[in-house]
């Protein structure tokens, strides 16, 4: 048998182990339980497709220079080292009990999607970069109505203007909310700024956590989060 492939730069990538879409229209393609090297998606759209426990090394759901779009489809299981996230649309999707590495979203849109398990690294864009807007014809991203809440989150920030209070996000003890971050983050900075131990030529300051406890609208953890900052600082 003779497994023909394809270079992409140094490295060999027999076609077994990759999926390119080129403005494809799929319903119901199953993909699941493929272990992939490569799959990328160019200007196509997939209805009710099957990812399921797929494991891919590099995941481009958006690559080229027109927008994919992923309606009901399943990543459920999945393991996806992803590329840039590019120009894609998701909606209704499910993605439970998956590992997700590495996703860059400057332009993608999510609207009803389910989550569960650990997203590693990762950036959502409310906005769309201003180089980028006259090509894909919108300055914003659609983001709204997703369920995060079995997520583990690991270094994920949200950008941009997209509104938390549309989503439903994981909660616990290692997660910090704030509803007015904007206004929380200025009073910190204010306290900061106004510690006047630091004026006339004073070198070392002596600080105690529990003497900022009491500033309104910022909470304990925020606080604890600040300190634990400055003894960071210290160590460096």
């Amino acid at each position: 048998m003779r497994i023909e492939t394809r270079s992409k730069g140094r490295i060999t990538i027999p076609d077994d182990q990759r999926v390119v879409l080129d403005h494809a229209r799929l319903h119901g393609e199953n993909y699941s339980g493929r272990k992939l090297l490569q799959f990328a998606s160019i200007g196509s759209h997939l209805r009710a497709c099957n990812f399921d426990q797929t494991q891919i090394q590099s995941a481009s759901f958006g690559s080229g220079r027109e927008t994919s779009e992923f309606v009901e489809c399943t990543f459920n299981g999945a393991r996806m080292d992803m590329g840039p996230g590019g120009f894609s649309r998701f909606v209704r999707c499910s993605f439970h009990d998956v590992t997700i590495r590495n996703w860059i979203c400057l332009t993608v849109e999510m609207i009803d999607c389910t989550f569960g398990g650990r997203l590693e690294t990762a950036t959502f864009n409310g906005t769309v970069p201003e180089d980028e807007r006259a090509l894909i014809g919108r300055a914003g991203n659609e983001f709204h109505g997703n369920d995060f809440s079995a997520m583990d989150f690991r270094d994920v920030s949200f950008r941009t203007g997209i509104d938390l209070t549309k989503q439903i996000l994981p909660s616990g003890e290692d997660y910090l909310y704030f509803p007015h971050a904007a206004s929380a983050v200025a009073q910190a900075k204010s306290r900061i700024a106004r510690w006047d131990e630091l004026s006339g030529g004073q070198q070392q300051l002596l600080l105690r956590a529990s003497d900022s406890y009491g500033i309104s609208g910022i909470p304990r953890k925020a606080v604890d989060g600040l300190f634990a900052l400055l003894r960071e600082g210290l160590a460096a």
